[in-house]
């Protein structure tokens, strides 16, 4: 492996999980706010509107860090972790109103 594939190859450092745990986190607080306080037809465009505000906290949070090594890998994770919360939640919702 030469020193270029080295510096771009994502370390156990680079996933900075505290950050993917905060976006996951936020994302369950807006979930469950949605669900609370939306009823009906309208908690489905609620619920879009919280993964979309979940996509741009991962951003904000993925940005701060300043490393572009797993950057896509990064906000892929956080972005997929974030909508299956807000799914969880939602589920659990309907299943148990």
């Amino acid at each position: 492996m030469t020193d270029q594939n080295a510096r771009e190859m994502p370390t156990a450092h680079s996933w900075h999980i505290p950050r993917l745990i905060i976006a996951w986190a936020v994302a369950a607080v807006i979930g469950i706010l949605v669900t609370v306080f939306a009823s009906g037809e309208a908690r489905f465009a609620w619920l879009v509107f919280a993964i979309g505000l979940s996509t741009l906290v991962t951003f904000a949070l993925q940005l701060g860090t300043a490393q572009r090594v797993g950057f896509i890998t990064r906000v892929a994770a956080s972005v997929a972790g974030s909508v299956l919360v807000i799914a969880v939640i939602d589920v659990v919702a309907i299943l148990f109103p």
